[in-house]
Protein backbone atom coordinates (compact mmCIF):
# COMPACT_ATOMS: atom_id res chain seq x y z
CA UNK A 1 0.00 0.00 0.00
CA UNK A 2 1.26 3.51 -0.95
CA UNK A 3 2.44 5.44 1.93
CA UNK A 4 0.78 9.15 1.83
CA UNK A 5 3.59 11.90 2.33
CA UNK A 6 3.18 14.14 4.80
CA UNK A 7 3.36 18.27 3.47
CA UNK A 8 7.00 19.52 3.57
CA UNK A 9 5.84 22.12 6.37
CA UNK A 10 4.77 19.96 8.91
CA UNK A 11 5.90 19.24 12.45
CA UNK A 12 7.67 22.73 11.88
CA UNK A 13 5.60 24.68 14.27
CA UNK A 14 4.20 27.19 11.65
CA UNK A 15 2.39 26.56 8.39
CA UNK A 16 0.00 28.13 6.47
CA UNK A 17 -3.48 27.38 6.75
CA UNK A 18 -5.00 30.96 6.62
CA UNK A 19 -5.04 33.05 3.95
CA UNK A 20 -4.86 37.04 3.98
CA UNK A 21 -3.65 39.88 1.57
CA UNK A 22 -0.36 39.73 -0.19
CA UNK A 23 2.53 41.66 0.89
CA UNK A 24 4.92 43.53 -0.90
CA UNK A 25 8.06 41.05 -0.12
CA UNK A 26 6.58 37.96 -1.10
CA UNK A 27 5.33 39.38 -4.40
CA UNK A 28 8.64 40.34 -5.06
CA UNK A 29 10.33 37.26 -3.93
CA UNK A 30 8.23 35.20 -6.09
CA UNK A 31 9.03 37.53 -9.21
CA UNK A 32 12.71 37.32 -8.65
CA UNK A 33 12.68 33.28 -8.21
CA UNK A 34 10.58 32.50 -11.11
CA UNK A 35 12.18 35.41 -13.66
CA UNK A 36 15.60 35.02 -12.52
CA UNK A 37 16.05 31.60 -10.77
CA UNK A 38 14.04 30.18 -13.61
CA UNK A 39 12.14 28.01 -10.74
CA UNK A 40 8.81 26.23 -11.08
CA UNK A 41 6.28 27.57 -9.58
CA UNK A 42 6.10 24.12 -7.34
CA UNK A 43 9.39 24.81 -6.59
CA UNK A 44 9.00 28.79 -5.43
CA UNK A 45 5.88 27.30 -3.58
CA UNK A 46 8.17 24.74 -1.70
CA UNK A 47 10.95 27.19 -0.83
CA UNK A 48 8.97 30.05 0.50
CA UNK A 49 6.20 27.24 2.01
CA UNK A 50 3.72 29.02 0.50
CA UNK A 51 0.24 27.87 -1.83
CA UNK A 52 0.90 27.29 -5.37
CA UNK A 53 -2.28 29.67 -5.89
CA UNK A 54 -0.53 32.51 -4.17
CA UNK A 55 2.33 31.72 -6.37
CA UNK A 56 0.43 31.41 -9.16
CA UNK A 57 -1.74 35.61 -8.51
CA UNK A 58 1.97 36.88 -7.81
CA UNK A 59 3.38 36.03 -10.83
CA UNK A 60 -0.24 36.75 -12.60
CA UNK A 61 0.47 40.68 -11.70
CA UNK A 62 4.00 41.82 -13.01
CA UNK A 63 2.92 45.71 -11.90
CA UNK A 64 2.28 45.39 -8.24
CA UNK A 65 1.14 42.73 -5.05
CA UNK A 66 -2.35 41.76 -6.40
CA UNK A 67 -5.19 43.09 -4.39
CA UNK A 68 -6.85 39.82 -3.79
CA UNK A 69 -3.50 37.94 -3.50
CA UNK A 70 -2.87 35.84 -0.33
CA UNK A 71 -0.40 34.85 1.82
CA UNK A 72 0.39 32.44 4.41
CA UNK A 73 0.21 33.32 8.33
CA UNK A 74 1.95 31.47 11.29
CA UNK A 75 -0.14 29.54 13.98
CA UNK A 76 1.20 29.77 17.27
CA UNK A 77 3.68 26.78 18.12
CA UNK A 78 3.18 24.70 21.51
CA UNK A 79 6.80 25.88 22.56
CA UNK A 80 5.48 29.69 22.29
CA UNK A 81 4.34 29.56 25.79
CA UNK A 82 7.27 28.54 26.91
CA UNK A 83 9.43 31.55 25.57
CA UNK A 84 9.93 33.19 28.78
CA UNK A 85 11.66 30.25 30.58
CA UNK A 86 13.68 29.19 27.76
CA UNK A 87 15.34 32.67 27.09
CA UNK A 88 15.93 32.77 31.17
CA UNK A 89 17.72 29.55 31.10
CA UNK A 90 19.95 30.72 27.95
CA UNK A 91 20.97 33.82 29.46
CA UNK A 92 22.29 32.49 32.41
CA UNK A 93 23.36 29.19 30.85
CA UNK A 94 23.93 29.76 27.05
CA UNK A 95 25.32 26.24 26.24
CA UNK A 96 22.19 24.49 27.62
CA UNK A 97 21.14 21.70 24.51
CA UNK A 98 17.77 21.23 23.49
CA UNK A 99 17.94 17.83 24.68
CA UNK A 100 18.65 19.42 28.35
CA UNK A 101 15.95 21.99 27.60
CA UNK A 102 13.22 19.36 26.47
CA UNK A 103 13.75 17.41 29.80
CA UNK A 104 13.20 20.61 31.82
CA UNK A 105 10.17 22.08 30.11
CA UNK A 106 8.54 18.36 29.71
CA UNK A 107 8.43 18.79 33.69
CA UNK A 108 6.69 21.73 33.21
CA UNK A 109 3.68 20.53 30.79
CA UNK A 110 4.93 21.13 27.21
CA UNK A 111 3.92 18.25 24.96
CA UNK A 112 5.53 18.97 21.69
CA UNK A 113 7.62 18.13 19.52
CA UNK A 114 11.45 17.80 19.63
CA UNK A 115 12.04 19.85 16.54
CA UNK A 116 9.80 22.75 17.44
CA UNK A 117 11.87 23.21 20.31
CA UNK A 118 14.99 22.70 18.40
CA UNK A 119 14.09 25.30 15.74
CA UNK A 120 13.15 27.61 18.32
CA UNK A 121 16.05 27.29 19.86
CA UNK A 122 17.53 28.55 17.03
CA UNK A 123 16.14 31.86 17.21
CA UNK A 124 17.17 32.44 20.64
CA UNK A 125 20.90 31.73 21.63
CA UNK A 126 23.07 33.97 20.14
CA UNK A 127 25.02 33.77 16.83
CA UNK A 128 28.67 32.93 17.49
CA UNK A 129 31.52 35.23 15.85
CA UNK A 130 32.26 33.59 12.18
CA UNK A 131 35.13 33.93 10.52
CA UNK A 132 35.14 35.17 7.61
CA UNK A 133 37.13 35.41 4.03
CA UNK A 134 36.96 37.19 0.93
CA UNK A 135 34.84 35.55 -1.86
CA UNK A 136 34.59 37.01 -5.83
CA UNK A 137 31.26 36.89 -6.71
CA UNK A 138 30.33 36.23 -10.63
CA UNK A 139 29.66 38.77 -13.46
CA UNK A 140 26.09 40.06 -13.02
CA UNK A 141 25.53 38.87 -9.48
CA UNK A 142 26.13 41.08 -6.35
CA UNK A 143 26.49 44.57 -6.08
CA UNK A 144 26.78 46.73 -2.97
CA UNK A 145 25.39 50.43 -1.90
CA UNK A 146 25.66 52.57 0.83
CA UNK A 147 25.86 56.39 1.73
CA UNK A 148 28.44 58.64 2.64
CA UNK A 149 27.90 61.99 4.75
CA UNK A 150 30.30 64.65 3.36
CA UNK A 151 29.18 68.04 4.58
CA UNK A 152 27.32 70.70 4.11
CA UNK A 153 26.25 72.53 1.22
CA UNK A 154 24.46 76.46 1.21
CA UNK A 155 22.00 77.19 -0.47
CA UNK A 156 20.58 80.93 -0.45
CA UNK A 157 19.55 81.13 3.15
CA UNK A 158 19.79 77.06 4.25
CA UNK A 159 22.68 75.54 4.89
CA UNK A 160 21.41 71.56 3.44
CA UNK A 161 23.31 68.22 5.03
CA UNK A 162 25.51 66.85 1.47
CA UNK A 163 25.24 62.80 0.94
CA UNK A 164 27.29 60.88 -1.78
CA UNK A 165 25.14 57.57 -2.58
CA UNK A 166 27.67 55.02 -3.98
CA UNK A 167 27.22 51.85 -5.85
CA UNK A 168 30.17 49.31 -6.91
CA UNK A 169 29.27 46.66 -8.82
CA UNK A 170 30.95 43.49 -6.87
CA UNK A 171 32.82 41.58 -10.02
CA UNK A 172 34.21 44.72 -11.61
CA UNK A 173 34.23 47.42 -9.02
CA UNK A 174 32.79 49.76 -11.76
CA UNK A 175 31.09 52.62 -9.27
CA UNK A 176 28.67 54.83 -9.86
CA UNK A 177 28.26 57.91 -7.21
CA UNK A 178 25.42 60.53 -6.85
CA UNK A 179 25.25 63.94 -4.46
CA UNK A 180 22.37 64.23 -3.10
CA UNK A 181 20.45 67.07 -0.56
CA UNK A 182 18.94 64.47 1.36
CA UNK A 183 18.42 60.37 2.28
CA UNK A 184 14.64 60.07 2.50
CA UNK A 185 13.11 56.91 0.45
CA UNK A 186 12.45 58.71 -2.62
CA UNK A 187 15.93 60.08 -3.25
CA UNK A 188 17.80 56.48 -2.56
CA UNK A 189 15.03 54.90 -5.12
CA UNK A 190 15.80 57.66 -7.80
CA UNK A 191 19.85 57.13 -7.06
CA UNK A 192 19.01 53.23 -7.96
CA UNK A 193 17.27 54.26 -10.79
CA UNK A 194 19.89 56.58 -11.82
CA UNK A 195 22.26 53.86 -11.17
CA UNK A 196 21.22 51.12 -13.13
CA UNK A 197 20.86 53.64 -16.05
CA UNK A 198 24.59 54.45 -16.01
CA UNK A 199 25.37 50.64 -16.32
CA UNK A 200 22.80 49.72 -18.39
CA UNK A 201 20.98 47.10 -16.00
CA UNK A 202 20.67 45.51 -13.14
CA UNK A 203 22.80 42.54 -10.79
CA UNK A 204 20.47 39.70 -9.45
CA UNK A 205 21.18 41.08 -5.69
CA UNK A 206 22.39 44.05 -3.76
CA UNK A 207 24.05 43.84 -0.36
CA UNK A 208 23.15 46.82 1.85
CA UNK A 209 23.88 47.81 5.73
CA UNK A 210 20.77 47.68 7.94
CA UNK A 211 19.45 51.10 6.34
CA UNK A 212 15.82 52.11 7.47
CA UNK A 213 14.65 53.09 3.67
CA UNK A 214 15.51 48.89 2.74
CA UNK A 215 14.69 47.64 6.75
CA UNK A 216 12.29 48.19 8.82
CA UNK A 217 13.07 45.73 11.94
CA UNK A 218 14.76 42.56 12.31
CA UNK A 219 14.46 39.69 14.67
CA UNK A 220 17.17 37.06 14.50
CA UNK A 221 17.03 35.77 11.02
CA UNK A 222 13.14 37.55 10.43
CA UNK A 223 13.82 40.53 8.40
CA UNK A 224 11.08 43.15 7.65
CA UNK A 225 11.81 45.41 4.77
CA UNK A 226 10.78 48.32 3.84
CA UNK A 227 7.05 47.71 1.45
CA UNK A 228 7.56 50.68 -0.94
CA UNK A 229 11.70 49.55 -1.14
CA UNK A 230 10.49 45.99 -2.32
CA UNK A 231 7.98 47.20 -4.63
CA UNK A 232 10.73 48.89 -6.02
CA UNK A 233 12.93 45.65 -5.95
CA UNK A 234 9.98 43.86 -7.36
CA UNK A 235 9.67 46.19 -10.59
CA UNK A 236 13.10 46.14 -11.15
CA UNK A 237 13.74 42.22 -10.29
CA UNK A 238 17.08 42.81 -7.74
CA UNK A 239 17.11 41.13 -4.72
CA UNK A 240 18.28 42.81 -1.65
CA UNK A 241 20.63 41.31 0.74
CA UNK A 242 21.23 43.21 4.45
CA UNK A 243 24.53 42.51 5.73
CA UNK A 244 24.75 40.79 9.35
CA UNK A 245 24.47 43.12 11.95
CA UNK A 246 27.54 44.98 13.15
CA UNK A 247 29.28 43.11 10.21
CA UNK A 248 30.82 46.10 8.16
CA UNK A 249 33.08 43.39 6.11
CA UNK A 250 30.11 41.67 4.43
CA UNK A 251 29.69 44.96 2.27
CA UNK A 252 33.84 46.06 2.34
CA UNK A 253 33.54 46.34 -1.42
CA UNK A 254 31.24 49.64 -1.12
CA UNK A 255 33.00 51.04 1.88
CA UNK A 256 36.43 51.24 0.21
CA UNK A 257 34.36 52.73 -2.68
CA UNK A 258 33.30 55.58 -0.27
CA UNK A 259 36.78 56.09 1.16
CA UNK A 260 38.54 56.34 -2.42
CA UNK A 261 35.29 59.03 -3.02
CA UNK A 262 36.59 61.16 0.07
CA UNK A 263 40.54 60.65 -0.37
CA UNK A 264 40.19 61.53 -4.01
CA UNK A 265 37.37 63.80 -4.96
CA UNK A 266 36.39 65.56 -2.01
CA UNK A 267 39.77 65.88 -0.35
CA UNK A 268 40.60 69.99 -0.82
CA UNK A 269 37.39 70.41 -2.71
CA UNK A 270 35.28 73.37 -1.32
CA UNK A 271 31.47 72.47 -1.35
CA UNK A 272 30.01 75.48 -2.86
CA UNK A 273 27.77 74.66 -6.04
CA UNK A 274 25.65 71.71 -6.08
CA UNK A 275 25.10 71.81 -9.91
CA UNK A 276 29.33 72.33 -10.44
CA UNK A 277 30.04 69.79 -8.21
CA UNK A 278 27.70 66.92 -9.90
CA UNK A 279 29.13 67.45 -12.97
CA UNK A 280 32.64 67.45 -11.58
CA UNK A 281 31.44 64.15 -10.29
CA UNK A 282 30.49 62.45 -13.08
CA UNK A 283 33.70 63.82 -15.25
CA UNK A 284 36.18 61.97 -12.09
CA UNK A 285 33.89 58.58 -12.03
CA UNK A 286 34.23 58.77 -16.02
CA UNK A 287 37.88 60.01 -16.45
CA UNK A 288 39.42 58.69 -13.06
CA UNK A 289 37.67 56.42 -10.62
CA UNK A 290 36.70 53.62 -13.17
CA UNK A 291 39.66 54.11 -15.38
CA UNK A 292 42.22 53.10 -12.83
CA UNK A 293 44.06 50.32 -11.85
CA UNK A 294 42.01 48.77 -9.26
CA UNK A 295 44.53 47.85 -5.90
CA UNK A 296 42.64 44.21 -5.62
CA UNK A 297 41.66 42.98 -8.98
CA UNK A 298 44.70 44.99 -10.11
CA UNK A 299 42.88 45.99 -13.25
CA UNK A 300 41.01 48.89 -14.65
CA UNK A 301 37.17 48.23 -13.42
CA UNK A 302 36.16 49.48 -16.91
CA UNK A 303 37.91 46.37 -18.63
CA UNK A 304 36.24 43.97 -16.51
CA UNK A 305 33.07 46.02 -17.20
CA UNK A 306 33.31 44.47 -20.48
CA UNK A 307 32.43 40.63 -19.21
CA UNK A 308 29.88 41.98 -16.70
CA UNK A 309 27.63 44.19 -18.78
CA UNK A 310 26.17 41.33 -21.05
CA UNK A 311 24.98 39.61 -17.67
CA UNK A 312 22.97 42.35 -16.26
CA UNK A 313 19.90 42.14 -16.13
CA UNK A 314 17.63 44.72 -18.75
CA UNK A 315 16.09 47.71 -17.14
CA UNK A 316 11.80 47.56 -17.24
CA UNK A 317 10.36 49.43 -19.79
CA UNK A 318 8.65 52.38 -17.49
CA UNK A 319 11.09 53.95 -15.14
CA UNK A 320 10.03 53.40 -11.70
CA UNK A 321 7.97 56.72 -10.06
CA UNK A 322 10.47 58.44 -7.55
CA UNK A 323 8.51 61.54 -6.66
CA UNK A 324 7.70 62.24 -3.32
CA UNK A 325 3.92 61.92 -3.21
CA UNK A 326 1.88 64.27 -0.61
CA UNK A 327 -1.72 65.23 -0.13
CA UNK A 328 -1.71 69.06 0.73
CA UNK A 329 -4.41 71.42 1.34
CA UNK A 330 -4.17 74.86 -0.16
CA UNK A 331 -4.44 78.33 1.26
CA UNK A 332 -7.10 80.96 0.76
CA UNK A 333 -4.17 82.88 -0.37
CA UNK A 334 -3.78 79.88 -3.31
CA UNK A 335 -0.60 78.37 -1.29
CA UNK A 336 0.45 75.34 -0.67
CA UNK A 337 3.47 74.62 1.89
CA UNK A 338 6.10 72.01 1.17
CA UNK A 339 9.20 71.66 2.95
CA UNK A 340 9.41 75.14 4.69
CA UNK A 341 8.56 76.51 1.03
CA UNK A 342 5.25 77.59 -0.09
CA UNK A 343 4.35 76.75 -3.90
CA UNK A 344 1.38 78.90 -5.76
CA UNK A 345 -1.36 77.40 -7.42
CA UNK A 346 -4.54 78.77 -9.47
CA UNK A 347 -6.57 81.22 -7.37
CA UNK A 348 -9.67 78.57 -8.42
CA UNK A 349 -7.69 75.84 -6.65
CA UNK A 350 -7.61 77.93 -3.18
CA UNK A 351 -9.19 76.07 -0.29
CA UNK A 352 -8.97 72.49 -1.91
CA UNK A 353 -7.14 69.65 -0.94
CA UNK A 354 -4.37 68.59 -3.92
CA UNK A 355 -1.50 66.15 -4.63
CA UNK A 356 1.82 67.32 -4.74
CA UNK A 357 4.74 65.58 -6.29
CA UNK A 358 8.28 66.56 -5.93
CA UNK A 359 11.42 65.29 -8.13
CA UNK A 360 15.13 66.21 -7.28
CA UNK A 361 14.23 69.34 -9.85
CA UNK A 362 10.33 69.91 -9.75
CA UNK A 363 7.49 70.05 -8.06
CA UNK A 364 4.14 69.15 -9.42
CA UNK A 365 0.20 69.77 -7.76
CA UNK A 366 -2.35 68.26 -9.19
CA UNK A 367 -6.18 68.78 -8.22
CA UNK A 368 -7.49 65.28 -8.79
CA UNK A 369 -5.96 63.71 -11.69
CA UNK A 370 -6.05 67.62 -13.39
CA UNK A 371 -2.20 69.00 -13.45
CA UNK A 372 -2.62 72.79 -11.99
CA UNK A 373 0.68 74.01 -11.65
CA UNK A 374 4.63 73.73 -11.98
CA UNK A 375 7.10 75.29 -10.27
CA UNK A 376 11.69 74.65 -9.78
CA UNK A 377 12.11 73.40 -6.55
CA UNK A 378 13.22 75.15 -4.06
CA UNK A 379 15.92 74.17 -1.53
CA UNK A 380 16.30 77.02 0.48
CA UNK A 381 14.03 78.13 3.08
CA UNK A 382 10.62 80.09 3.84
CA UNK A 383 10.40 81.01 0.51
CA UNK A 384 7.36 81.84 -1.70
CA UNK A 385 7.52 80.45 -4.91
CA UNK A 386 4.73 82.11 -7.26
CA UNK A 387 3.57 81.73 -10.83
CA UNK A 388 2.07 85.49 -11.75
CA UNK A 389 -0.82 83.77 -13.99
CA UNK A 390 -1.88 82.17 -10.97
CA UNK A 391 -2.95 85.67 -9.70
CA UNK A 392 -4.24 87.28 -13.62
CA UNK A 393 -7.84 85.73 -12.24
CA UNK A 394 -8.11 87.57 -9.04
CA UNK A 395 -6.74 90.61 -10.40
CA UNK A 396 -9.04 90.57 -12.75
CA UNK A 397 -11.88 89.82 -10.47
CA UNK A 398 -11.16 92.45 -7.83
CA UNK A 399 -10.90 95.33 -10.46
CA UNK A 400 -14.58 93.63 -11.90
CA UNK A 401 -15.85 94.10 -8.03
CA UNK A 402 -14.17 97.50 -7.56
CA UNK A 403 -16.39 98.80 -11.08
CA UNK A 404 -19.60 97.14 -10.31
CA UNK A 405 -19.66 98.83 -6.65
CA UNK A 406 -18.50 102.24 -8.50
CA UNK A 407 -21.43 101.96 -10.97
CA UNK A 408 -23.72 100.85 -8.15
CA UNK A 409 -22.47 104.16 -5.74
CA UNK A 410 -23.02 106.29 -8.75
CA UNK A 411 -26.79 104.96 -9.52
CA UNK A 412 -27.41 105.37 -5.75
CA UNK A 413 -27.50 108.97 -6.50
CA UNK A 414 -30.65 109.30 -8.02
CA UNK A 415 -32.93 108.50 -11.13
CA UNK A 416 -30.90 110.94 -13.50
CA UNK A 417 -27.88 109.03 -12.89
CA UNK A 418 -29.26 105.48 -14.70
CA UNK A 419 -29.73 107.95 -18.42
CA UNK A 420 -26.50 109.95 -17.75
CA UNK A 421 -24.29 107.16 -17.38
CA UNK A 422 -25.70 105.52 -20.90
CA UNK A 423 -24.33 108.71 -22.13
CA UNK A 424 -20.85 108.28 -20.70
CA UNK A 425 -20.81 105.10 -21.90
CA UNK A 426 -21.08 105.88 -25.25
CA UNK A 427 -18.70 108.99 -25.11
CA UNK A 428 -15.88 106.35 -25.05
CA UNK A 429 -14.49 108.04 -22.01
CA UNK A 430 -12.47 106.08 -19.18
CA UNK A 431 -15.98 105.51 -17.29
CA UNK A 432 -14.38 104.03 -14.18
CA UNK A 433 -11.98 107.34 -13.61
CA UNK A 434 -15.40 109.73 -14.50
CA UNK A 435 -17.23 107.98 -12.23
CA UNK A 436 -14.93 108.46 -9.35
CA UNK A 437 -14.70 112.06 -10.09
CA UNK A 438 -18.48 112.50 -9.81
CA UNK A 439 -18.71 110.60 -7.00
CA UNK A 440 -16.07 112.30 -5.46
CA UNK A 441 -18.03 115.68 -6.62
CA UNK A 442 -20.71 114.71 -4.93
CA UNK A 443 -18.85 114.20 -1.14
CA UNK A 444 -17.29 117.26 -1.61
CA UNK A 445 -20.45 119.25 -2.49
CA UNK A 446 -23.19 117.28 -1.42
CA UNK A 447 -25.12 114.84 -3.25
CA UNK A 448 -28.49 117.60 -4.08
CA UNK A 449 -25.57 120.10 -6.03
CA UNK A 450 -24.66 117.43 -7.61
CA UNK A 451 -27.48 115.93 -9.06
CA UNK A 452 -28.61 118.76 -10.43
CA UNK A 453 -25.22 119.42 -12.15
CA UNK A 454 -25.82 116.14 -13.24
CA UNK A 455 -29.34 117.15 -14.77
CA UNK A 456 -28.12 120.21 -16.07
CA UNK A 457 -25.03 118.60 -17.91
CA UNK A 458 -27.67 115.99 -19.25
CA UNK A 459 -29.92 118.75 -20.15
CA UNK A 460 -26.86 120.38 -22.91
CA UNK A 461 -25.74 116.41 -23.67
CA UNK A 462 -22.34 117.30 -21.75
CA UNK A 463 -20.75 113.55 -20.44
CA UNK A 464 -18.34 113.63 -18.33
CA UNK A 465 -16.79 114.74 -14.88
CA UNK A 466 -15.38 118.10 -15.88
CA UNK A 467 -18.73 119.29 -16.91
CA UNK A 468 -20.15 118.41 -13.77
CA UNK A 469 -17.02 119.77 -11.31
CA UNK A 470 -17.32 123.61 -13.74
CA UNK A 471 -21.21 123.63 -13.48
CA UNK A 472 -20.96 123.09 -9.41
CA UNK A 473 -18.28 125.71 -9.26
CA UNK A 474 -19.97 127.95 -11.59
CA UNK A 475 -23.21 127.73 -9.35
CA UNK A 476 -21.05 128.47 -5.97
CA UNK A 477 -19.31 131.51 -7.50
CA UNK A 478 -22.58 132.59 -8.55
CA UNK A 479 -24.13 132.43 -4.64
CA UNK A 480 -20.82 133.96 -3.37
CA UNK A 481 -19.01 130.75 -2.23
CA UNK A 482 -15.99 129.41 -2.47
CA UNK A 483 -15.81 125.87 -3.69
CA UNK A 484 -15.71 123.33 -0.34
CA UNK A 485 -12.13 121.82 0.59
CA UNK A 486 -11.66 118.27 0.82
CA UNK A 487 -11.60 116.65 4.13
CA UNK A 488 -8.44 114.53 3.89
CA UNK A 489 -7.64 111.95 6.77
CA UNK A 490 -3.42 111.46 6.44
CA UNK A 491 -3.59 109.28 9.22
CA UNK A 492 -6.20 107.22 7.33
CA UNK A 493 -6.35 108.31 3.68
CA UNK A 494 -8.73 105.22 3.29
CA UNK A 495 -11.42 106.82 5.90
CA UNK A 496 -11.71 109.61 3.39
CA UNK A 497 -13.87 107.22 1.19
CA UNK A 498 -16.20 106.38 3.15
CA UNK A 499 -19.93 107.26 2.43
CA UNK A 500 -21.77 109.13 4.68
CA UNK A 501 -25.85 109.47 4.57
CA UNK A 502 -26.21 113.57 3.52
CA UNK A 503 -28.47 115.23 6.15
CA UNK A 504 -31.19 117.12 5.61
CA UNK A 505 -30.54 120.32 7.32
CA UNK A 506 -34.04 122.02 6.68
CA UNK A 507 -34.92 119.95 9.79
CA UNK A 508 -32.95 122.24 12.16
CA UNK A 509 -34.23 125.68 10.20
CA UNK A 510 -37.71 124.78 11.37
CA UNK A 511 -36.69 123.77 14.85
CA UNK A 512 -34.50 127.20 15.26
CA UNK A 513 -37.13 129.14 13.16
CA UNK A 514 -39.73 128.06 15.81
CA UNK A 515 -37.82 128.57 18.99
CA UNK A 516 -37.50 132.48 17.59
CA UNK A 517 -41.33 132.83 16.97
CA UNK A 518 -42.16 131.75 20.40
CA UNK A 519 -40.26 134.29 22.01
CA UNK A 520 -37.51 131.27 23.24
CA UNK A 521 -33.67 131.76 23.36
CA UNK A 522 -32.28 131.33 20.43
Amino acid sequence: MRRKTKPAWRGRGTWPIILVDMETQLWATIRRLSEIEKLSKSAIAARLRVHRQTVRRALASPLGPPADARKPVTVPSKVDNYDGYLRRRLDEYPELSAVKLMAEIRRLGYDGGYTILKEHLRTLRPEKPKAFMRIETQPGEFAQVDWANVGTLRIGNATRKLSCFVMVLSYSRMMYAELTLSQCLEDFIAAHVNAFRFFGGVTKKINYDNLKTVVLSRVGREIRFHEKFMDFAGAYLFEPVPCTVRAAWEKGKVESGIKYVRGSFLAGRPLLDLVALRRELAAWLEGTANVRVHGTTRERPQDRFLIEKPLLQSEPDVPYDCAIVCSLGATSQALVQFQTNRYSVPHAHADKTLTLKATGQTVMIYDGAQHVAAHARCYEKYQVIEDPAHYAGILAQRKKARSAKRVEQFLALGPLCAQYLKGLSTAELNLAAHLDKILECARDFGREETLAAIARAQQFGAFGSAYIHNILLQRRAARGQSAPRPVVLSKKPSWSEIAVEETDLSLYDELFGNAKDKGGDA
